[in-house]
């Protein structure tokens, strides 16, 4: 009786392991890997600065002012967009995670 509770609990920590462990700590990656990027991107506080259009360089005259305007929209668009990209990705491997062993179950049958 002992053997196949042990048994059970065996099955139960691989199938934990398979669909919660591994894709926390996934998750938990790709968000180490976007506070990262964050701190090299800084893109809320382009934002912000973008909204109220803060000039790039101290320039001060109007010129400035859109030349600040536009590289900080364009920095901010980039920013989202790789961000995006990060977050494929990290979906992207939860998802072949989890088709594994569907390929391997079509692989061997």
């Amino acid at each position: 009786m002992q053997f196949g509770l042990v048994i059970l609990k065996e099955i139960y920590d691989f199938i934990y392991w398979w669909l919660i462990a591994i894709p926390l700590s996934i998750l938990n990656g790709v968000k180490s890997i976007l506070l990262e990027v964050d701190h090299a991107l800084v893109l809320r506080e382009n934002f912000r600065l973008w909204l109220v259009a803060e000039p790039m360089f101290g320039d001060y005259t109007w010129q400035g002012r859109l030349v600040g305007f536009f590289l900080r929209g364009l920095r901010v668009v980039c920013s989202v967009l790789v961000y995006l990209l990060i977050v494929l990705l990290g979906v992207l491997i939860i998802v072949g995670w989890f088709a594994v062993p569907i390929f391997l179950f079509k692989a061997f049958v």
